[in-house]
């Protein structure tokens, strides 16, 4: 999940820009916060910093779920200084799906002062969620506030072109991987990018039934 294996369209041409302005200028866009709905390339983005820049930066790449994993870990087992060290040592700080820590208190809390010394350290933050800062649900204002606070950048639903940019590009790895030709017609991909509604995990799956009985 790279920039280069991103396909861009309108929908996403401004989140993906400024993802790839903060590989070239870490900390001047902080924190940069992606949201959009379920599906639409949020972790790819992220994926895809991370890729960038880790050769020369120590980035730390964590859902909330899995943060909140290990900050559970370290209280059962009264060692909170590694996990404040572990998680504040890092330059580059990546977390997904932030809208997980809705309602865990003590949980917000302590993302709320590992956000604030990554920023003092001038530490770049990137994080993603299904909402914009503001409309977050039972986060605290605090918390809202900081993440309003850098560049807010959407990921809208993809248009028609960028749905069968997706398909012809998903066609050419499937044929490339596993070395056998596809013939779908060009009506046929028009028809399911413009039946196909919601997001591209969901058009990835309507092609890959299509092209499931094909075979039989």
């Amino acid at each position: 999940l790279n920039f280069e294996s991103f396909i861009q369209g309108k929908s996403n041409e401004i989140a993906l820009s400024y993802s790839k302005k903060v590989c070239e200028h870490v900390s001047r866009y902080n924190p940069l916060y992606v949201c959009g709905g379920v599906g639409l390339g949020k972790t790819h983005l992220l994926n895809a910093i991370g890729l960038e820049l880790q050769s020369e930066n120590n980035v730390m790449f964590i859902s909330a779920e899995r943060f909140m994993y290990h900050f559970i870990k370290s209280i059962k087992k009264n060692d909170m200084v590694n996990f404040k060290d572990f998680f504040r040592k890092s330059s580059v700080f990546i977390i997904d799906d932030i809208q997980f820590m809705s309602g865990k208190e003590s949980l917000q809390e302590e993302f709320f002062h590992t956000f604030n010394s990554l920023m003092d350290k001038g530490s770049q933050i990137i994080i993603s969620s299904d909402k914009s800062p503001m409309k977050l649900d039972r986060i605290q204002e605090r918390i809202k506030s900081r993440l309003a606070g850098g560049l807010v950048v959407d990921i809208d639903v993809p248009d028609i072109d960028l749905k069968e940019k997706i398909i012809k590009k998903k066609i050419e790895e499937i044929q490339s991987q596993f070395k056998e030709n596809i013939n779908l017609s060009e009506d046929v991909i028009k028809y399911i990018a413009s039946e196909s509604k919601t997001n591209i995990r969901e058009l990835i799956g309507v092609l890959n039934r299509v092209i499931a009985f094909s075979r039989v």
